[in-house]
Formats: structure tokens, C-alpha cells, sequence
């Protein structure tokens, strides 16, 4: 069952992702996606990179989008040894651009070091790759670069099957960013900002720093733990309480933990344009601003 996000009677969708990241539309066409489901706002919230917000910006119209479009993305963050994503919206756009680690430039570089990481320890552990194999931007990601090229070698299979890796499996989740997984460095932390600089970055912007889908990170055993010692830090003016993946319950807990702790409820459907399974049917990449289990109302102080 489909439930739409809402904020003060508007359709809203914070949690958007364009082919500047890991998303497979580009930013017109999903202006004239949002259009066409009647979306009065959203954030285009691509994995530590502006430019679809440039692209906004620079527009002399929306595409047909008569809807409100608000500053986002979505930053990749450490805290206590593990990564985190932390959702940065309505930010001064020229200012956050002069954080380093959101130009392509600092991207580029990193994958390029996750690279070599994943390719030592496939040499390690017996697994066959292309020789002299190089991160491919085609790709957007070192790993699915990585994992592409793997395919490639039918003997990779049985290692595969040696070391728990099942066809179904979210490689990059469950093998490479999960601590102890096989393809698991510490490189892919090491370069990560910590979530205090983060936070920072996003307020000198004028910005809301809002930690995202805290019920969907990687390998968390305490999840309610984690959201009450992040509160702790005095960084964060709220949390993504809506999200495509979570039980009702998981909405609910975070609604009345975010209400009582006086901060911002977010939520997004983290569209990608693959669409999304419900009771085992895949919908179509236009179901912006749909998630399932939640008939709670986000509370944004969007500013005018």
C-alpha cells in the first residue's frame, strides 16, 4: 500500500537522487517526473556532489515543474570508526560548494584509493580481475567498477560461494562497507569527514544538517542507541523519520523521538529510478514522493 509525504497539505519528496551520483535520471526528466505525480516540493539529494543543484539554479524555468525545489545532498560521514550519511538541506548554495570534499576532484580521488584497496584484496584473497584495472566513471563508484569487472571471470563464482557471497547480496553493503566483511578496508573510512565536520560545514552554510535513514545503515545493532547519542552531540537539527524501507513502526518511533526531542522530521522516497518492491511487485521509476508504511506528516522548516 502506496502512502504519500506530506508537509502542511503538500506532496513533498526530500530524498532524491540524479545521474550526477548513483541515480538514473537526469534532473529535467525528474522535474517532469515530480510534475506529473503533483509534487509541490522537493530536494535533489545526490551522494556528496552539488551539481544538480547548479543545474537547478541555472534554469530559467523548471522543466514544467511548478513545485518548489530546495537546496540538498547527501554527505558521507564517519562517526566512531563506521560510516553514516548525514542530509544537508537548504544551504547557500556558493558556500557549501567550497567544502573540498564535494567536488568532483576529491571524488574522483577517493574512488580511485578504494580501487587499489579492493583490488589488493582480491589479489589476496585469489580473486581474478582485469590487469591494470582502473576505476571507471561510467560507473559512478570504484566498487561497481570493481564487482563489474569480477563478472567477468566465471572462476570467481566458487570464491564467491567460499566466502558467503550470495547473488542477492548488496555487495557494497554487505561485503565492502560493513566492518569484517571480505572487502572491507579501512581506507573506505579513513578519508570519510567526521559527522562534527560535516554538521559544521552545513550550518556555516545556513543550512540543516538531518542524519539519514537511521534505520537502513549498515550492520547497526542499536539503532535507537545510535539516534539518541547522535542527539547527544549537539549537531544535528533532525533526522530522516520517513523512508521507503521502514516498518511503520520504525516511523513512528523516530515521529514521537524527533517530537519530543524538538527536532526536524524529514523523510523521501531516496528515489534512484529503479523503483522499489512492495508485496513483491516493482513499481515504476514515477512514484516520487511515495514510500510505504507511513501516514506521517514531515515537519521542515523550509524557509521562503
Amino acid at each position: 500500500m502506496f502512502n504519500k509525504l506530506y508537509r502542511n497539505g503538500q506532496l513533498i519528496d526530500l530524498h532524491i537522487h540524479t545521474q550526477y551520483s548513483d541515480g538514473m535520471y537526469s534532473v529535467p526528466e525528474l522535474l517532469r517526473f515530480a510534475e506529473n505525480r503533483g509534487l509541490d516540493v522537493l530536494s535533489f539529494t545526490d551522494h556528496d556532489i552539488l551539481e544538480a543543484n547548479f543545474e537547478v539554479r541555472d534554469m530559467h524555468s523548471f522543466g514544467g515543474f511548478c513545485g518548489r525545489i530546495i537546496n540538498g545532498c547527501e554527505i558521507a560521514c564517519s562517526y566512531k570508526g563506521k560510516k553514516y550519511e548525514v542530509l544537508a538541506y537548504d544551504f547557500d548554495l556558493d558556500t557549501l560548494a567550497k567544502y573540498p570534499v564535494l567536488s568532483y576532484e576529491y571524488q574522483f580521488m577517493l574512488e580511485e584509493k578504494r580501487m587499489e584497496s579492493l583490488k589488493d584484496i582480491a589479489l589476496r584473497l585469489g580473486f581474478k580481475f582485469t590487469t591494470g584495472l582502473q576505476f571507471d566513471p561510467v560507473f559512478r563508484t570504484a566498487h561497481k567498477t570493481f564487482f563489474n569487472d569480477l563478472a567477468n571471470y566465471p572462476e570467481n563464482e566458487k570464491l564467491y560461494q567460499k566466502y558467503g557471497v550470495a547473488k542477492s547480496d548488496n555487495l557494497y553493503r554487505d561485503h565492502v562497507i560493513k566492518p569484517g566483511a571480505i572487502f572491507h578496508s579501512p581506507e573506505f573510512i579513513k578519508d570519510t569527514p567526521p559527522i562534527e565536520e560535516v554538521c559544521r560545514r552545513i550550518h556555516e552554510a545556513g543550512g540543516y544538517a538531518v542524519f539519514a535513514h537511521p534505520f537502513k545503515v549498515y550492520e547497526e545493532n542499536n539503532v535507537k542507541q545510535l539516534v539518541k547519542d547522535l542527539t547527544q552531540l549537539n549537531i544535528l537539527d533532525g533526522f530522516e523519520c520517513i523512508h521507503k524501507k521502514f516498518s511503520f513502526t520504525e516511523c513512528k518511533w523516530m515521529e514521537k523521538y524527533c517530537n519530543d526531542q524538538h527536532l526536524i522530521i524529514t523523510g523521501g522516497s531516496d528515489f534512484h529510478g529503479d523503483g522499489f518492491k512492495i508485496d513483491g511487485k516493482r513499481f515504476a521509476p514515477e512514484y516520487l514522493g511515495y514510500v510505504q508504511n507511513a501516514d506521517l506528516e514531515i515537519k521542515f522548516p523550509i524557509s521562503k
